[in-house]
């Protein structure tokens, strides 16, 4: 008979809680876990664990419940994880970050009692599950005490496999697969407890329980990635280079990328040299791949590893050798596990036919939870007297045995699709396209090209439906790896003779046409003139030979490893210097062209401001970042722009509702004036109050300068006194580039870090503004969330965005390494209510001063979020005193979307509506009789601007952004929840700004051309 496989041993069962326990009270001090630079001893994860598994007993967890975990990355993962497996219950990985339909269709397939989430930022909608939140630091460490027991048939997790009827199935494991899985792994890869593995599968995938839980019952360290940062390679690399990683898993796609960054960079091929194994599953190997990795990293062996999601993860190995080739094996199954091909009726074939792989052993899983139909069509009754067990798992894969006993994958019995490593049913994305209004059919094929594989969707649909409508609907429907990279709509799909889809006629088209867009050009690309040549490998690797040199990568369906493609085409001329952030930098054909271009001129040593702008985004590779130790709320707050208009409220609320005690920076010549500067400004405002100089303390220092300008002195004074900096200074003239105000903003921003960093790490408050993202918000159909990352934004035009985009990424660099950071990103900042004094430098005043003095306004809508100072700074500050708020990234604006033209804010009269032709016309007059403010807005038009009143009301539209629809700003909402904050009526702030602009009419012409001081 064709199966093969191996005895059940004689070995007691002890559960994957057991194993780890051993390791905890043999190695009590030995590092277990690591994100991000901070690290969990064997006996914190222990403790901690204990401490998780008390909350859920208390809220009514017990053994064989199934409890999803909403937690996308961080060293709450295995904590919560463990804790579930010492109660007996099952864990079941979500991906928070799902679209909402997939999130609460998972959730009603479970029926948790709760679900486990993050203490800390947004948290994502769990309907009427309720929610266990859970954060690091505020866990109370308990010791062991007597356990559940745990028996080997008790579940162990659960895993989410998508389904043909759109509804996700939820495939369960049991105990004795993963301890068998694990005990395996100990013998075949000769553990000695200096383990460290990277787990690099997506937190959803089954591959990443063994990488986050077998170095754990060895005695070795697992490293738990940055969200999504499995698909980027180069972070990858660091991440090995930087843990000293030695074994870690691949899917080939992602394997492939990998080597081709090898292959390229001796830099980063020294960064891997510490991997002694890999393993590779998830698709068909790419053997080219995997035998260049073996000969670019000496000392590393590569397993190809095979089993599916219902079988305790991989149950099939192989060693590769050279003497492989072009076909390698899948291999045999491990210990206790067993493999046959049969036929259509189960029975098995003989040794060279192909058929389909059937498993069983101590591998099966327990089926699919609340789905006994769906269970009962592929875990079947056993008929092989040589598999012991009553049960097999029909995979639906094909494959052959050879004549040595290895088992050999050839392909997929029916249509299920493996695309970079995640497991796809064509119905469930077929099933989301006709949910779209217009679409008759849909069908979904592989395409294979290059080197890797994706999706192609074809649909039958009526003439008003559109590529990029079918993207946008898919986008909100499925996750991001199910979205195809291929939409064809058509008015019919070619049937065949029996009326159904001719799948050999789509198949035909496709591959013609994918050979016609990789076809490469008849002229050697060397002549060819630099943006032709990229243009040309843009629409090679995006398979668009249409495409425009000016379309977006990422809007043209581009992704991680297509951006390394792009890198490695243009790389392999060896006079560009090119890496994949230049194309998150510069994201089309045209923008990237542009850039090499400034890079060859070698007679122009001139450093290009995008060349600056990526060097200033990263951290210096010496910077000693570590992050905050224990997290306590701060008893003394460094506060930058304390003179400004946000940064004064800032010091106020500090001082008028809390007890710290606030340091302020201030440009002024001795400490003396910078504490008086800070206190005039408050008095301005009518926000001092007596009593508060007992707490009040400014600094002499300018963000423009090296070290702040402060002495040695202060410096270690200020590194030694204050627990949190809260940096709200900036450099703000909407008229100055990116050079004019990198010192203040960027430079400033770096030194504030390196503060934070000297001596007892401190966190940092980053206030920024949304008009680091807004150029990339317009782009995208659906609002920005608060954990978008600004790397990949477009860049913003104005000078003062692009320096706090800039700032942004710097920190997130550092955010990265493990440094404490929070970023609070303003929107439309307004007058508060209870004294209606504005920002005179902000866009907004200046517009509606202008109304205002004019007596008239244009007749175009100009919208943004009105945001009250105070409002803001409340919120801002209860990030400060809550270090449960602390490391995330907060969108601080009013949700109400205003036009700023419609206010009522002419008094009894409302102003009355002219076109924006005569508006500007009568900014024209008012700039020539000297009044600066006009001359400011006139600046903001393009020149000769005033015979189009289309055009001119395009550009009043664009003058401010309208952020409410742009952006998300969850974390913010839940944020109000939980503080109880319902002052959302703007009605006050504005009747507060009217009432000041009848009060100071013409007092506001004389400084507006002037640079906002950044200290």
């Amino acid at each position: 008979m064709a199966a093969v496989g191996t005895p059940y041993d004689d070995r007691p069962f002890l559960a994957v809680p057991g194993m780890v326990e051993e390791r905890v009270d043999r190695h009590p001090h030995r590092r277990a876990v690591s994100f991000r630079g901070r690290s969990l001893t064997y006996r914190e994860l222990d403790d901690l664990a204990n401490g998780v598994a008390a909350a859920l007993a208390g809220r009514g967890v017990r053994r064989g419940d199934v409890v999803p975990v909403l937690l996308a990355d961080g060293l709450e993962l295995p904590v919560v994880d463990l804790a579930l497996m010492k109660l007996g219950a099952a864990f079941v990985p979500v991906d928070p970050g799902w679209p909402a339909d997939r999130l609460h269709a998972s959730l009603r397939v479970v029926r948790p009692r709760l679900a486990v989430v993050r203490g800390t930022g947004p948290r994502p909608d769990t309907g009427d599950v309720p929610c266990l939140p859970v954060d690091l630091d505020e866990i109370t460490p308990t010791r062991r005490r007597p356990g559940v027991p745990i028996g080997p048939a008790d579940l162990i997790y659960g895993i989410f496999t998508s389904g043909t009827t759109g509804t996700p199935k939820c495939a369960l494991n049991r105990h004795d697969g993963i301890a068998n899985r694990l005990r395996f792994m100990t013998r075949h890869f000769a553990a000695t407890g200096d383990e460290v593995v990277l787990q690099n599968s997506r937190h959803t995938f089954d591959s990443s329980v063994w990488q986050m839980f077998w170095p754990l019952t060895t005695g070795g360290r697992t490293v738990v990635p940055v969200e999504g940062g499995f698909l980027d390679v180069e972070r990858t690399v660091r991440t090995i280079a930087d843990e000293t990683v030695t074994m870690t898993d691949f899917v080939p796609s992602v394997l492939g990328a990998l080597v081709s960054v090898l292959d390229r960079d001796p830099a980063a091929r020294r960064a891997v040299a510490s991997l002694r194994n890999v393993i590779v599953g998830g698709e068909e190997i790419d053997p080219w791949a995997v035998h260049r990795l073996v000969e670019l990293v000496p000392g590393v062996a590569v397993t190809n590893g095979y089993g599916p999601t219902e079988a305790s993860i991989g149950m099939i190995f192989h060693t590769v050798a050279r003497g492989d080739g072009d076909v390698i094996p899948i291999g045999r199954p491990i210990d206790n596990c067993h493999a046959a091909v049969v036929d259509d009726e189960l029975r098995p074939l003989p040794p060279g036919e192909t058929g389909e792989i059937v498993i069983g052993g101590v591998c099966l899983g327990e089926g699919y939870l609340g789905a006994a139909a769906r269970t009962a069509e592929v875990f079947v009754p056993n008929p092989l007297p040589g598999i012991p067990g009553a049960r097999l798992y029909r995979t639906g894969d094909l494959g052959r045995i050879a004549p040595d006993g290895r088992l050999h994958f050839a392909g997929r019995r029916d249509h299920q699709l493996k695309v970079n490593g995640v497991r796809i049913e064509a119905g469930e994305i077929e099933t989301a396209a006709t949910r779209l209004a217009g679409v008759r059919q849909a069908k979904v094929l592989l395409a294979r090209e290059h080197r890797g594989r994706s999706l192609a969707l074809f649909l039958a649909a009526d003439p008003e439906v559109t590529e990029p409508q079918v993207r946008a609907h898919l986008r909100r429907l499925l996750p991001r790896t199910h979205v195809p990279r291929h939409v064809v709509v058509r008015d019919a799909l070619p049937l065949t003779g029996n009326g159904k889809v001719d799948r050999q006629a789509l198949e035909a088209w496709l591959d013609r046409t994918l050979a016609d867009r990789t076809r490469p050009s008849a002229a050697p690309a060397e002549a060819r003139p630099l943006p032709e040549r990229v243009l040309g490998v843009f629409r090679t690797v995006l398979g668009r030979p249409d495409l425009d040199p000016d379309t977006d990568f990422l809007d043209a369906g581009g992704d991680s490893l297509q951006a390394l493609d792009v890198v490695t085409a243009l790389g392999a001329d060896q006079s560009l210097r090119v890496g994949v952030q230049d194309l998150f930098t510069h994201r089309s054909a045209a923008r990237l062209a542009r850039a090499l271009a400034v890079r060859l001129r070698a007679a122009d040593p001139t450093e290009t401001e995008d060349e600056l702008v990526e060097r200033d985004a990263k951290i210096p590779a010496d910077l000693p970042v570590r992050p905050v130790g224990r997290r306590r709320a701060p008893r003394t707050v460094l506060v930058t722009g304390a003179t400004g208009f946000v940064g004064a409220r800032l010091v106020h609320e500090l001082l008028a509702t809390t007890d710290v005690r606030v340091l302020c920076l201030a440009r002024a010549a001795d400490d003396a004036e910078a504490t008086a500067r800070v206190v005039r400004a408050l008095a301005e405002r009518g926000l001092w109050r007596p009593g508060h100089d007992l707490r009040l303390h400014g600094y002499a220092a300018d963000l423009g300068r090296p070290a702040l300008g402060l002495t040695p002195q202060a410096w270690d004074r200020l590194a030694h006194d204050c627990d949190l900096v809260l940096h709200a200074g900036a450099l703000v003239n909407f008229l100055f580039d990116y050079r004019a105000h990198r010192a203040a903003n960027v430079l400033g921003t770096a030194e504030l870090l390196r503060l934070c960093l000297t001596g007892r790490p401190k966190p940092l408050h980053h206030v920024s503004t949304l008009g680091v993202l807004d150029s990339e918000a317009a782009r995208h159909p659906q609002p920005l969330p608060e954990t978008y990352d600004p790397a990949l934004a477009v860049p913003p035009t104005s000078g003062y965005s692009r320096s706090k985009w800039v700032a942004e990424r710097y920190l997130d660099d550092a955010r990265r390494r493990g440094a404490t950071i929070t970023v609070l990103r303003l929107g439309e900042v307004m007058p508060a209510a209870d004294d209606g004094h504005p920002n005179p430098r902000a866009l907004t005043h200046l517009l509606l001063a202008a109304c205002h003095r004019l007596r008239m306004r244009p007749d175009a809508p100009v919208r943004s979020d009105w945001t009250p100072v105070d409002w803001a700074a409340r919120r801002i500050v209860a990030t400060v005193v809550d270090p449960r708020q602390w490391g995330g990234t907060l969108h601080v604006l009013h949700p109400v979307s205003v036009d700023f033209t419609d206010l009522p804010l002419g008094g009894a009269d409302a102003l009355p509506r002219v076109s924006c032709g005569r508006f500007l016309a009568g900014l024209r007059e008012a700039a020539g009789e000297g009044d600066r403010d006009a001359a400011v807005l006139l600046a903001l038009f393009p020149p000769g601007a005033g015979a189009d009143e289309e055009r001119l009301r395009a550009v009043f539209a664009t003058l401010l952004t309208d952020n409410p629809r742009l952006f998300r700003r969850d974390g913010c909402a839940e944020l109000e929840r939980r503080r109880g904050f319902t002052d959302h009526r703007l009605g006050p702030s504005v009747g507060a700004y009217r009432a000041w602009l009848g009060e100071h009419e013409g007092r506001e012409a004389d400084r507006l051309l002037l640079p906002a001081g950044p200290g």
